[in-house]
């Protein structure tokens, strides 16, 4: 397996630094892997499109879309996704539905995406009316197996009330990838996760001080997890490797806050507390090569990821 974190970011952004943290321009949280002959997009965030295409891969290739839940950072590039892949061009040139699983009112959705667009549509008669499927999943099983791949999802915490957030775990030919999706710390990262390849984990990283001056950022941090939390995970699950994605530095710009940003630095120490293994800290465009029990890194170019 091939896996590419096309978006690593979260929906912050500081005024005149779009897609910028302390580290890197980031893109919403997408994740691509690359299967024998499957292609599987998990979330398609803000810039979905731009980076799919610095990646070299077009629109037409794309098997399944995988949501984990339906907040704007992770749903967003959809319509961009599904409207620039019907367009004739060398990127485009779609001619097979899109179909998308993710939690109940995933098919509602796509209707609506679809109806927003109609008028794009009746303008470019031309392009292919390419549909837009959705499907709802089952609770912690597997949801879908083709040409010996399977996608198991499975229930986390991220405050979306009466809708569930999921994780998803890909297996293939005896290799294992786990993405957490947006999660608090969670058991069935951990029960789903033991002994994968690869842990793939959302993080939020806060500045001491600033929730002390913002305590309404709290219900923000609650949702999510913390580089301990994080690391406590990957020292219950074992993975050969662990890395971060959907990494939320909390300070800085654009809190207005006079505490700054934390870093990357930052993140590792913190996570070091709990975790001693094997660890990356994604970057958009860093892939994993997944096969034989070993993971190999491949970092973007002119891009300073960090792996600890």
């Amino acid at each position: 397996m091939r896996v590419i974190l096309l978006g690593t970011g979260s929906p912050v952004t500081a005024p005149g630094k779009l897609f910028k943290s302390s580290d890197s321009v980031r893109a919403n949280a997408t994740t691509l892997i690359h299967a024998g002959r499957e292609t599987l997009l998990f979330d398609a965030g803000r810039g979905v499109v731009n980076r799919l295409s610095a990646a070299g891969i077009s629109g037409k290739v794309i098997t399944a879309i995988f949501l984990t839940h339906f907040h704007s950072d992770h749903i967003v590039g959809l319509p961009d996704l599904w409207l620039t892949s019907r367009l004739n061009f060398a990127w485009g040139g779609r001619e097979i539905p899109f179909e998308a699983w993710g939690p109940p009112g995933t098919p509602a959705l796509m209707t609506a995406i679809a109806q927003a667009f109609t008028p794009d549509l009746d303008e470019r008669p031309h392009d292919i009316r390419l549909p837009l499927v959705g499907h709802e999943l089952d609770t912690n099983k597997m949801v879908w197996r083709r040409n010996g791949v399977t996608v198991t999802a499975f229930v986390v915490e991220h405050g979306t009330g009466s809708i569930p957030a999921y994780g998803y775990r890909i297996d293939y030919e005896g290799s294992s990838v786990l993405l957490s999706g947006d999660t608090c710390y969670h058991e069935n990262v951990i029960k789903y996760g033991k002994g994968v390849d690869l842990l793939v984990h959302e993080v939020i990283v806060v500045h001491p001080g600033l929730l002390k001056r913002r305590p309404d950022l709290l219900r923000i941090f609650n949702i999510h997890t913390s580089p301990e939390q994080a690391g406590r995970i990957f020292s219950l699950t074992k993975p050969k490797l662990a890395a971060y994605t959907h990494i939320i530095f909390f300070g800085g710009p654009a809190f207005s806050s006079p505490t700054p940003a934390p870093t990357t630095r930052d993140l590792i120490s913190q996570t070091r507390k709990s975790y001693k293994g094997p660890l990356a800290v994604g970057f958009d465009l860093m892939s994993f090569d997944v096969i034989a029990g070993k993971v190999a890194v491949h970092r973007p170019p002119r891009q300073s990821a960090v792996r600890a």
